[in-house]
């Protein structure tokens, strides 16, 4: 905490007044393919669904849902979707005036708070708010960020995260997340929640959230549809979670939702 604390009250000497370039998102498609480039400025790339093969001066990278990539100014980069899983993808094109040396290429957001961060980020830009109002974002961003830096994945909990990302629709319960786990109910719960910082049937909740979320911002699909797609009863049931864990129905969501960044948007200057 001393650590993050401390790199907090740098951020203020670091930029007073962060510039955004651009901002928005990228739907998932197939054949989405940008040939070498870079940019005058920096930019964080948050990967929302599928993969994205990133090729550089360095080994190749293939990022997944979750992945948070940094292309620091002046770093030459190919993006190509894969066309199995295409690529969807929240941005966010800006300035600090700092380097950030510290920052890697990659960084795995195992929560999801830096894409809820970056999303906030986005509805602010297309909202044009004011610098002020967009830095304690930003500063909650690079806090987070920093923290993942020293956050490795585990193996046991990915494969877990998977699973039941391949099992939204079923009715899993404790017993089959435990059996997946190949452990007791019990200390399957205990190491669960201390890796992850909450119980094994909460993060099967916000997985069934997130992925009707996606549905939502990237699909026409009616919201009875969506919830039993993703587990969830019926639309009821999931607005009723909406509600409570976002502050605003499915219905609002799409209304509100990020616009679609056309091909080559983040490749201009």
């Amino acid at each position: 905490m001393d650590g993050l604390a401390t790199y907090l009250s740098k951020i203020a000497l670091i930029f007073s007044e962060p510039h955004i370039y651009g901002a928005g998102s990228i739907p998932p498609d197939p054949g989405w393919h940008m040939a070498p480039h870079f940019h005058s400025f920096h930019e964080i790339i948050v990967v929302d669904r599928g993969r994205l093969l990133l090729k550089s001066d360095g080994p190749a990278v293939t990022a997944g849902r979750g992945d948070i990539l940094f292309y620091r100014s002046g770093f030459v980069h190919e993006e190509t979707s894969d066309p199995k899983a295409p690529v969807g993808t929240l941005f966010i094109a800006f300035d600090t005036g700092d380097p950030l040396p510290w920052l890697p290429l990659r960084v795995y957001d195992a929560q999801g708070r830096v894409r809820q961060l970056v999303a906030w980020l986005v509805d602010d830009e297309l909202d044009r708010r004011t610098p002020e109002m967009r830095r304690p974002l930003f500063d909650a961003l690079f806090g987070e960020l920093h923290r993942l830096c020293g956050v490795p994945r585990d193996p046991w909990v990915e494969a877990l995260r998977a699973f039941i990302r391949k099992n939204l629709a079923r009715p899993l319960t404790l017993d089959d997340l435990a059996r997946q786990g190949k452990m007791s109910k019990f200390a399957f719960v205990r190491k669960f929640k201390r890796l992850c910082g909450r119980t094994p049937m909460e993060e099967l909740r916000l997985s069934r959230l997130d992925q009707a979320r996606t549905l939502l911002l990237t699909t026409n699909l009616p919201v009875k549809a969506i919830a039993p797609a993703v587990g969830i009863g019926d639309e009821y049931q999931l607005s009723k979670l909406f509600r409570s864990y976002f502050n605003l129905s499915p219905r609002h969501l799409r209304t509100r939702s990020v616009p679609v960044v056309t091909k080559g948007a983040r490749n201009a200057e």
